[in-house]
């Protein structure tokens, strides 16, 4: 138990803003009581064989069985909990990078390369130095539990009514313990949620708890189908045509068939005759860690956009901007197939999907491509994408052989040969345009960069520094990484600019998720926590004569319905999006960014989270944009309803893609209380 509260004590000194928990006394020596609840139920789990072994000698009089017994008690003690400091460990520096206790996100790390996977490790944590603690802590109890047993066993003689009303007692206590609770229900993951503070909420887990509670979303996971049925009919929604509705409000009082309900799901382009004899080059940018909140810092002191600096001065940059996702896979396959849920790595990935950005292209006789800095077979992404539409499907390895000394690290070639490569490949299709879905990978731990790459100056000003989650060195490390990709980018634009590309090559760019490693984001600051910029580089003469409104709110869903209508004529797409670029006078309540990771929705008026577990917000502050939390309002019940509808549309239509018997998915059997999962 001392342990446990010792990792949370280290956890609160380590990572709380002791100025603002200093004010909610109350709510920390709460938080701190509900801890020892899950801590005891932890520890009533692991304890449960010498328990029964210990309770089973209650009836055995034989001195062997306790010598036997005795030894094995304290070696399996020994190894549980030289296990449960492991896990410790990593779940204090887990929240470093993704600001959470651990997660099912753990899980998908052994399908990254374990090797760069582990290096990463190594160069960003202090290994050696937990290692050192580790091995002390496990023989300080090797010696405590050694001097313990060498003691001389106590000889009680109590009356038989006191001993079984001990027993009766001592199986009570443990039955409490492991329930965590007197309640009707034992202890359960919402019951950590004991503060406003969203920090504070966090000092009830042990990673132990979270462990166990992420194996189990991820066992539930493997039901896929059945399991997200579940997650749709919490927030309200039974099939699609309900949220069909909701979503398509002009349309709430017609009836229309499931089909029907699907097929309003694409749109078409309008007819143009100038894109139809003038076909523009498309290339979008999947950039890793992208971060809307450190760009904030640039300067020419901490210059942190080096050659991209100019390019987003000069076109279109929308900062109301969030991902789709929280981690690169999420993103990645929400922006290919729009997809909710991830799939490259299940049995679905084989699925060809409708909704798969690649087939308008397709359609208007574009080539497709899908070029990684980073290994082709990542995630089993090269064959999702070959099912996507997609024409060629290249990484590293085939960058490696058509560059001469190109160079790499773990995750990939480093982003200045990804652009190489992708400028020479658009330079020799001279006749057939082409469609380029690019991602980069050097922005990634453990942020190693060419050795010849000379960094622009970054000096992190001393009012920052306070804030940092990381050491100075690590951070600078982390900024550089950053700068060099958007360096990278920067360059790869001026290349297309002062070519003839120029003229007829679109480029568009955004962030796969916020750098989370180096500072930390409350709730009021939740549009920052998810912030991505979305660029846009449009040549003279594929742009509109209207003016363009940047203040508009959007997310990854807005981007393609973006591209299709700015490149395509006459293209039919799927889209539960907006065109930002629309110059129709829309409300700006009908434009709003949705991170499906974090179930939260951000629009001009409000911000909501969209899960189960509802919650509303308004703007504080719309020029810094803080959050505050209120009961509810119109423009939030609005904007709740909009997303709920829009998420679950969005996997009601998949779904139905992935399902393998053709049947709709919503004529299967009921779903038992068992298979649904309360939290998205």
């Amino acid at each position: 138990m001392s342990i446990f509260s010792l990792f949370r004590i280290w956890f609160l000194i380590r990572l709380g803003d002791l100025s603002s928990l200093i004010s909610l006394p109350t709510d920390v020596l709460i938080a701190f009581m509900r801890g020892i609840q899950y801590d005891t139920m932890v520890i009533c789990y692991f304890l449960a064989i010498p328990f029964l072994i210990y309770f089973a000698g209650i009836f055995i009089k034989n001195e062997a069985y306790f010598a036997s017994t005795r030894k094995f008690i304290s070696w399996f003690c020994l190894f549980m909990l030289a296990l449960s400091l492991v896990v410790l460990f990593i779940d204090q520096y887990y929240y470093n990078y993704f600001q959470t206790h651990i997660s099912v996100i753990i899980f998908g790390l052994a399908d990254d390369d374990s090797q760069t996977v582990m290096s990463s490790v190594w160069t960003d944590y202090p290994v050696i130095r937990l290692t050192l603690v580790w091995i002390g802590l496990i023989v300080a109890y090797f010696y405590y539990s050694k001097k313990v047993y060498s003691l001389p066993d106590l000889k009680f003689n109590y009356p038989r009514a006191l001993k079984v009303g001990a027993i009766i007692s001592i199986l009570a206590f443990y039955s409490v313990g492991i329930r965590g609770s007197l309640g009707t229900f034992p202890l359960q993951m919402h019951d950590s949620q004991v503060s406003e503070n969203k920090f504070i909420n966090f000092l009830t887990i042990n990673g132990i708890y979270a462990l166990k509670n992420s194996y189990v979303e991820r066992k539930k996971s493997a039901n896929l189908i059945q399991n997200e049925l579940g997650n749709l009919s919490a927030l309200g929604y039974s099939n699609p045509l309900s949220a069909a509705h909701d979503f398509f409000p002009a349309d709430s009082a017609n009836t229309f068939s499931e089909a029907e309900a699907y097929d309003k799901l694409f749109e078409t382009t309008p007819k143009n005759t100038f894109l139809e004899k003038n076909k523009p080059n498309v290339v979008f940018v999947f950039m890793e860690s992208m971060s809307n909140y450190n760009m904030k810092f640039d300067s020419e002191k901490m210059n942190l956009l080096g050659n991209l600096r100019k390019h987003f001065q000069s076109d279109l940059v929308f900062s109301n901007f969030v991902s789709s996702g929280n981690i690169t896979i999420q993103s990645l396959e929400y922006l290919m197939v729009n997809s909710p849920v991830s799939l490259s790595q299940t049995k679905y990935r084989f699925t060809q999907f409708p909704s798969s950005v690649a087939i308008p292209f397709k359609n208007a006789g574009y080539e497709t491509n899908f070029i990684t800095g980073g290994k082709v077979n990542w995630r089993s992404m090269d064959e999702f994408a070959a099912k996507q539409q997609f024409d060629e499907i290249k990484g590293m390895e085939h960058i490696d052989s058509s560059l001469k000394n190109c160079k790499s690290n773990k995750w990939g070639v480093y982003d200045e040969y990804l652009f190489d490569y992708v400028y020479d490949k658009i330079s020799a299709k001279k006749s057939t345009p082409g469609f380029y879905f690019i991602q980069t990978t050097t922005n990634h731990t453990p942020f190693e960069l060419p050795s010849d790459y000379k960094p622009y100056p970054i000096a992190i000003p001393d009012s920052l520094k306070p804030a940092l989650l990381v050491n100075e060195q690590l951070a600078i490390k982390n900024l550089n990484a950053f700068q060099y990709s958007n360096n990278s980018l920067g360059t790869f634009l001026d290349k297309i600019k002062n070519s003839s590309l120029g003229k007829n090559t679109i480029v568009v760019v955004t962030g796969d998720h916020n750098n989370l490693m180096l500072f930390d984001f409350d709730e009021a600051h939740q549009l920052q926590q998810r912030g991505v910029p979305l660029y846009m580089y449009v040549p003279e003469k594929y742009k509109s004569n209207s003016e363009t409104d940047l203040s508009r709110f959007g997310s990854h869903k807005d981007i393609f319905p973006t591209i299709f209508n700015l490149a395509l004529s006459n293209a039919k797409y799927y889209s539960l999006g907006n065109n930002l670029l629309d110059s129709k006078l829309q409300t700006e309540d009908h434009y709003y960014g949705m991170n499906i990771g974090s179930a939260t929705a951000f629009s001009a008026n409000a911000a909501v989270n969209y899960s189960s577990s509802t919650a509303f917000y308004n703007w504080k502050d719309k020029d810094s944009k803080v959050l505050a939390k209120i009961s509810k309002s119109a423009k939030a019940e609005q904007l709740l309803k909009r997303s709920r509808s829009n998420y679950a549309l969005s996997m009601f239509y998949i779904l139905d893609q992935i399902n393998q018997q053709g049947s709709r998915i919503t004529k299967k059997k009921p779903i038992g209380k068992k298979e649904k999962i309360a939290q998205l």
